[in-house]
């Protein structure tokens, strides 16, 4: 009888480290997964906050929302090219470009707003209007047309207004023109912008795991930082 009582109570034992290891061995990898899961998104909406930050044509404007410099508004180049030539001045303006292969109307306006033709340089410079809609090689505006014609020095670009902001919720979030702010990141605690130089762009973020860490009782954080060189 003696022995059978040791025996289970060694058994109990053993079971209870069986457990204890269970139990641990689980928290790790809770705890290793919601901090994969924080990184890669975290990491995900830099690169693609870079990717959009790279072609700002002009000065960017910084501003605050819940922090301070937690939101950025840009204007983005979509798309540049030369004029070919053979353009409309109104009734409507139109501006072709020869060398494109759009998708019909890949630039009419949308629920969030309209895409812009501008010229950079040459015929025409200075010159902003709306776009109404587009053929495989040719913009057609939507105002009363060109002041002064584009014609084969005219290099324009196409743009349309973004912006980044963090909300009080500690979501990222993504603008396009007056659309709705779309969430790019959850769970981002910090979101910084800054300007160090007319040509560059710098962004520092700091996201957590969305559940504590059951091996520390504590939320894991991530920061990030990256300046963007603008490429025009």
């Amino acid at each position: 009888m003696l022995e059978v009582l040791i025996s289970a109570a060694l058994g109990t034992i053993v079971l209870a480290g069986v457990f204890d290891l269970y139990v641990s061995s689980s928290n790790s990898i809770l705890g290793q997964t919601n901090v994969v899961q924080m990184q890669a998104e975290t990491n995900s909406a830099k690169d693609f906050m870079v990717r959009e930050l790279r072609l700002i044509f002009g000065s960017p404007t910084i501003t605050t929302t819940t922090n301070a410099n937690d939101t950025i508004s840009f204007t983005r180049i979509e798309e540049s090219g030369y004029s070919s030539g053979g353009n409309n001045l109104t009734n409507p303006g139109t501006l072709n470009d020869s060398n494109k292969s759009w998708k019909v109307n890949a630039f009419a306006p949308t629920t969030s707003g309209a895409y812009s033709v501008r010229i950079i340089s040459g015929q025409g410079v200075g010159e902003l209007h709306p776009i109404l809609s587009n053929t495989a090689s040719t913009l057609t505006l939507s105002d009363a047309g060109w002041t002064s014609l584009p014609n084969t020095s005219s290099l324009y670009y196409i743009t349309r207004d973004k912006a980044f902001r963090r909300q009080a919720d500690n979501t990222l979030r993504y603008q396009i023109q007056s659309g709705s702010f779309n969430l790019l990141a959850a769970n981002v605690t910090s979101l910084t912008f800054s300007q160090p130089d007319p040509t560059s762009v710098s962004v520092a973020l700091t996201a957590q795991t969305q559940t504590i860490d059951p091996r520390t009782g504590k939320y894991a954080s991530y920061t990030l930082s990256d300046t963007v060189r603008k490429m025009n």
